[in-house]
């Protein structure tokens, strides 16, 4: 039984209220007097050197007051992380439909329109690169930079990952398969589109609202290409309608691109897009090619398995090293071998640019191995939940990477939960005996295990502060932005917890680089384990005070108070409140406000041999999806999901919950309905009445279980759960179709057109596209 006030309990958001009411102000409600409208000029082709662009003729526009290129930045506004190939506006080329070119601020939005219809522009097509397989070629077209240690231009990295000698150990395997995946791009599809408002300071800085995810590195970026003191760059992060990972780069662009505005003519600027324009510059999901070979020996053991996957980076790196380097971690799934080979390639192309989306690499590279899992069990003619279970990981297991498993490792119960709540061996036997109708039913099971925050992508620390006002309410701070998932609610919890007060009392500010301490980029699930750590290590600090004060004023030992509520107790059974003890430590002339740092366990990885230890905990989970297939139609409906998680301690159920009911729902569009296809580079959805993203209509009811395993290094054992929420949905729903219809799906998603290919085939008795080695002994 919990004997915590607040963790675990069922809590209100603290936004909930200004959510419902719509009192919410995003980046688009913000009207300021004199405020100047901005646009960009965008490329309307993916791969051009800029010959001529004269914006003068954009000036002599009723209305219009500035107008940028990349020349009005400093080294032309060049930036990115961890390859600085990308700039505020082209320079020299467009690499992609949809890259800025020049932007310009004018008195209304119309004004703004007709200046960038007046910019002179001179484009000179170069040949496109659109088919990543043929990136590397010698006769490619040169998408990314010049390199200077003699490698491909259009090569952006490899991530290994290495044990034994696979070769040697598939000769000895009695059944090898073969096996080939693709992913498309997806889209982000937030509710609100990417914006920021640029307000000149008098002192010729500069104050930024954005809705992005970590606004330290819009900071610096804003530093760096305006050339400004630290101290003249403010950037505030306002409610933010989602983001799933997308508002990052284009909104750094964005801000960028109004502070130039602005500083130049010393108006409020504000740049907000449509969301035409939004889906056709923003980045998307890594589109992927998976190839797997899977050695196991007839008695159900995997042996070994390679994973050779190239990750479509498009015009610019932004995040893709990152992406692919935690895809090669994951990319050979929770299991063990005995010979793991995994090395994923990222290439330069023109069909836009990707960079992080919920699940960083994991999501597509989850969806490859769990579907090759699958065949592995059928080629055995084993269950795939009994399969799982002989190879899964353990506690006190060691990952293919060399990690020991040593705490938080609960696939085991995952797999065995959904097993028995969603009736699996019955619904499994019986839809494999069905009749060859047009109505089927099948029921298919993924695994997942994600690396918990950001791992050997870099230091990992975050910093919380928190003060008592004088009217005694608790200001609390932290540098990560909660764009959806809760996280403000989990740190106003988790400092009540360690204060004993009132959530009420706590107001949890958002995000600005002026009050906030830098805490890294809001990314990789890290903001309950990394920030609440921080937060409670804050709440600490300043408890500690607040007892010292208790204890004078009671006149009693630290270790004699006790709680009853809010109210402090001593020995003698005197109450004093809260207020009191908060006024009394002021009296003492103490200091009422503190920070809390928390800095993530020491990882150890070789990036070059592929062995160590890439993260300091993983989350576990199993997915059931059950479905029924017309196969006349090719429909597709899911009609139960189950889903169980080993999230370690749930600080926030509702938030919890929405997480995985919104992963799953997510899950399921990437399975059945979303591709962002680039034909030649050309989005060809740029809105939502093409684009298909799931309704109320095609997701079932979710039932979730949380798998509570304790994580010592975890504010009160907890974990991550936003990003693995989505990871296995994708191949649930595909292993549940090819039960259903008794045929592989390996390339997402399984659309209509798809389905009924698949039946025809299945009719025609065509071979399956994969190769299957069986050897008897």
């Amino acid at each position: 039984m919990s004997t915590y006030q607040f963790v675990g309990k069922s809590i209100e958001r603290v936004d909930a209220l200004e959510k419902v009411l719509g009192t919410a102000k995003y980046v688009g409600d913000y009207y300021l007097p004199g405020m100047l409208y901005a646009r960009a000029l965008r490329s309307e082709v993916p791969h051009a050197r800029i010959v001529e662009l004269d914006v003068s003729p954009a000036l002599q526009v009723p209305g219009v007051k500035a107008v940028i290129t990349c020349d009005d930045f400093v080294d032309h506004g060049n930036f990115g992380f961890p390859v600085k190939d990308q700039y505020v506006l082209a320079y020299q080329k467009v690499r992609y439909v949809g890259e800025a070119i020049a932007a310009v601020a004018a008195e209304t939005e119309e004004a703004a329109l007709e200046g960038i219809k007046a910019i002179h522009l001179v484009l000179e097509p170069l040949p496109g690169l659109f088919d990543i397989d043929h990136a590397l070629d010698p006769n490619a077209p040169q998408v990314g930079p010049d390199r200077a240690d003699g490698k491909h231009p259009n090569f952006l990295d490899m991530s290994p990952v290495y044990k034994g000698n696979v070769d040697e150990v598939l000769k000895q395997c009695d059944v090898v398969l073969d096996l080939k995946y693709t992913t498309p791009h997806q889209e982000h599809a937030y509710i609100e589109t990417e914006g920021a408002l640029a307000i000149p300071t008098p002192e010729g800085g500069v104050v930024v609202y954005v809705s992005c995810q970590s606004p330290f590195i819009d900071k610096g970026i804003l530093q760096m290409v305006l050339g400004l003191d630290p101290a003249r760059v403010r950037t505030i992060i306002p409610p933010v309608g989602g983001s799933f990972g997308g508002k990052d780069d284009l909104n750094y662009y964005t801000s960028a691109q109004v502070a130039a505005l602005a500083l130049k003519t010393g108006k409020p600027v504000r740049m907000t897009f449509s969301r035409e324009e939004s889906m056709i510059a923003s980045y998307k999901r890594d589109a992927a090619h998976m190839h797997i070979q899977l050695g196991a020996s007839h008695d159900g053991v995997l042996r070994a398995c390679r994973a050779k996957h190239t990750f479509d980076s498009g015009a610019y790196a932004s995040q893709t090293p990152f992406t692919a380097w935690r895809g090669s971690i994951h990319a050979m799934g929770a299991y063990r071998y005995d010979a793991c080979e995994v090395e994923i390639t990222s290439v330069y192309s023109n069909n836009g640019f990707s960079g992080a989306f919920r699940g960083f690499g994991n999501t597509e590279a989850c969806f490859a191995i769990e579907q090759a899992i699958d065949e592995m069990a059928d080629a055995l003619g084993m269950d795939p939940i009994d399969f799982r279970l002989k190879n899964c990981l353990r506690l006190g297991d060691e990952t293919p990477h060399g990690q020991i498993l040593t705490q938080s490792v609960g696939l085991t119960e995952c797999l065995q939960i959904v097993r028995k709540a969603s009736d699996w061996d019955r619904k499994r036997t019986e839809y494999s005996r069905q009749a060859a109708g047009d109505i089927r039913r099948g029921i298919g099971v993924a695994a997942l295990f994600h690396g918990t925050s950001l791992g050997a992508e870099g230091i990992d620390s975050a910093t919380s502060t928190i003060e008592i006002e004088n009217d005694h309410t608790i200001v609390l701070t932290s540098g990560l932005t909660d764009y959806g998932p809760g996280s403000r609610t989990v740190y106003t919890i988790i400092a009540a917890e360690e204060l004993g007060v009132n959530m009420k009392r706590i107001i949890m500010l958002r995000p600005d680089t002026n009050t906030a301490i830098d805490s890294g980029p809001t990314v990789a699930s890290r903001s309950t384990m990394v920030g609440g750590n921080a937060v409670r290590n804050a709440a600490r600090n300043l408890a500690q005070t607040i007892n010292l004060a208790a204890s004078d004023l009671l006149k009693c030992s630290v270790d004699q108070l006790y709680r009853v509520g809010e109210d402090f107790v001593g020995p003698s059974e005197e109450v004093v409140r809260w207020d009191a003890v908060v006024d009394h430590a002021r009296d003492m002339g103490l200091v009422l406000s503190t920070y809390g740092k928390w800095v993530a366990p020491k990882i150890d990885w070789d990036h070059h041999g592929g062995r160590g230890t890439p993260y300091f905990a993983y989350h576990f989970a199993a997915h059931v999806a059950e479905v029924e297939v017309d196969v006349r139609i090719g429909k597709t409906q899911v009609l139960n999901y189950w889903a169980a998680h080993d999230s370690g301690t749930v600080i926030f159920p509702e938030g919890a919950y929405g997480q995985v009911y919104g992963g799953v729902a997510q899950g399921i569009g990437y399975a059945l309905l979303e591709e962002a296809l680039y034909a030649d580079g050309y989005l060809q959805s740029v809105n939502f009445d093409t684009y298909l993203i799931p309704t109320s209509m095609d997701v079932p009811e979710i039932k979730a279980t949380f798998v509570q395993t304790y994580f010592s290094e975890g504010p009160y054992g907890a974990k991550n759960i936003a990003e693995p929420a989505m990871v296995p949905a994708a191949p649930a729903v595909l292993n549940a179709i090819a039960h259903a219809i008794g045929r592989r799906i390996r390339d997402l998603p399984a659309d209509l057109e798809k389905v009924v290919l698949g039946e025809a085939l299945r009719k025609k008795g065509s071979p399956v596209s994969c190769k299957i080695g069986l050897k008897t002994k």
